[in-house]
């Protein structure tokens, strides 16, 4: 009950842009309409998944958000190092409604088999992959988790270093003022943060973040 207390004074004191990361699954659409009286602009959920592939229920849920009036609505695609790039891209473009103009963030499993040196090499060519289906691409992650994968905070590349960074710090404070602390793999500033973990009950339902942005 605090938790979401101390959510909706965010809301009730900022002028900033908050959003939601839905689990798996579909969402009806009172739960969009009740996104739309907190104020709530953007949703991103799961269209690819390593352990099971292309979500096509994603579209449903889309198409429940645009009903709803949701004006901003992202894709993540969740990854390690098991899939061709080719497999996981198409699959991603398959499963995306076809009026879907959003960002699709890349997010990890933290078990990979490739050695740390070559971890980055698979990530470029899975983006650079997605690029060529047309679709806009950014990073979704936090420093443990890259620390975990890559070996190395500041790992990087001129590739995914061009891309929008979504970073993960659960610190419950809407803002980018502790970038500095939580930052990684070289980026200079963030494009959005999920600032709350998963939150039980907002909106009579379950999300795995709530976003600023």
């Amino acid at each position: 009950m605090f938790k979401l207390s101390l959510i909706a004074l965010f809301f009730a004191l900022t002028s900033a842009d908050f959003g939601v990361v839905q689990m798996f699954g579909y969402v009806d659409i009172s739960v969009f309409e009740c996104y739309i009286q907190k104020d709530i602009s953007l949703v991103a959920s799961t269209v690819w998944d390593q352990a099971a592939g292309p979500l096509y229920i994603f579209e449903d849920s889309y198409t429940q958000a645009k009903t709803a009036g949701i004006p901003n609505y992202d894709a993540i695609i969740k990854i390690n190092d098991v899939s061709k790039p080719e497999d996981i891209c198409g699959e991603t473009v398959n499963a995306l409604p076809a009026d879907f103009n959003g960002t699709v963030w890349i997010t990890f499993y933290t078990l990979w088999n490739r050695a740390f040196e070559e971890r980055t090499d698979y990530l470029d060519s899975v983006i650079k992959t997605c690029q060529q289906h047309g679709l806009k691409m950014g990073i979704y992650s936090f420093q443990k988790q890259w620390l975990q994968i890559f070996d190395d905070w500041w790992a990087t590349s001129e590739t995914i270093q061009s891309l929008p960074l979504f970073y993960a710090d659960h610190d419950e404070k809407a803002s980018f003022d502790k970038f500095q602390i939580a930052r990684f793999g070289n980026w200079t500033a963030p494009t959005m943060k999920e600032f709350s973990g998963k939150t039980w009950g907002f909106c009579n339902s379950a999300v795995n973040g709530l976003v600023f942005f």
